[in-house]
């Protein structure tokens, strides 16, 4: 092989995923391990090490030194710092150094990035939102994250902090959030919302159906089976997906007259039921009159669960210039 390869790694709240990547985005090699096996930031950092390495290997170039290694971790992160703080869902203390010991161990640059923001990159560059000028791709699972990318490279808030694209009130009298604020986006249309909403109502009448889906245990309502409920029909299922599709209609409303990108993609693990969110979306962008909106793609995201890989080897290859 005549070029080094990039490598993509993709952290998330329950799997590190890591790729070796061709510059043209083929994936050679991939390894993973779960996020709930590292025991501290030593163990974890070690792991993140060992993927490379078995990536590369699965690759067939074992013992390669990659070009550039590009991570997508779910945040907070700090980019410039190459630091994340987030002990709620990793295994790891505040301001942990996870790109540091990968540079030494490979001798190659190491970018760090929000995971939405790199599955954003990775639409943009081989996904649904590939050849458009300003994308805003929206990520649905636990919470909603989002990316925006102009012209290939990502925009990012001043001082290099995120947009918080899930907690825009879309509904002030709605359910309370994390935040402090009420009926945000996430609150509403999240994975975490939808389950936490179907675990009230399978406690409620009309929740028999969720009830028995979750085998008559309310507290494993999750939003899987609330969609499962939905498509069959019922009722208190069904009023929960509509209020979260109202909520994505009015986000993406807000979206197009905050942006005026030419894309806007949805992905994520709940945008496996995009044909339940499209028409309403649809109908909220044809609504528009200010901001134009010919030629405006609204898709779902087509890398699925690679689109946090592709973008973090996307990261290592413009770090290079490439």
């Amino acid at each position: 092989m005549s070029e080094q390869p990039l490598i993509g790694i993709d952290i998330g709240g329950t799997k590190i995923a890591v790729a070796a990547i061709t510059s043209s985005g083929r994936i050679l090699g991939c390894a993973q391990a779960p996020v709930c096996e590292q025991s501290s930031l030593a163990a974890f950092n070690d792991t993140l090490i060992t993927l490379v390495r078995r990536a590369l290997a699965e690759g067939g170039l074992p013992g390669e030194k990659p070009a550039a290694i590009g991570i997508g971790c779910t945040g907070p992160v700090d980019p410039a710092q190459g630091t994340v703080s987030n002990p709620y869902t990793l295994p790891l203390p505040m301001d942990s150094d996870i790109t540091t010991p990968l540079r030494k161990a490979f001798d190659a640059p190491v970018l760090l990035e929000n995971d939405a923001f790199a599955a954003a990159l990775g639409e943009a560059w081989l996904g649904a939102a590939r050849g458009r000028e300003l994308a805003v791709c929206v990520t649905f699972g636990t919470g909603i994250g989002c990316g925006v990318v102009r012209a290939g490279r990502l925009q990012h808030g001043a001082r290099g902090h995120f947009p918080e694209i899930g907690h825009q009130i879309l509904d002030p009298t709605g359910p309370p959030c994390y935040c402090g604020a009420s009926g945000c986006w996430e609150s509403l249309a999240s994975g975490t919302a939808i389950g936490q909403a179907g675990q009230r109502a399978a406690q409620g009448p009309g929740g028999e159906a969720l009830l028995a889906l979750a085998g008559g245990r309310a507290e494993a309502v999750d939003a899987r089976l609330v969609f499962q409920a939905a498509r069959s029909g019922d009722p208190v299922a069904c009023h929960i997906v509509e209020r979260a599709v109202r909520a994505t209609a009015a986000g993406v409303h807000n979206l197009v007259h905050a942006f005026a990108p030419d894309a806007i993609v949805l992905g994520g693990g709940m945008m496996c039921h995009y044909d339940l969110f499209e028409p309403a979306a649809r109908a909220a962008i044809a609504r528009i009159t200010i901001v134009p909106v010919d030629g405006l793609l609204i898709a779902p995201a087509e890398l699925g669960a690679n689109a946090g890989l592709y973008g973090a080897a996307r990261l290592a290859a413009l770090s290079l210039g490439n």
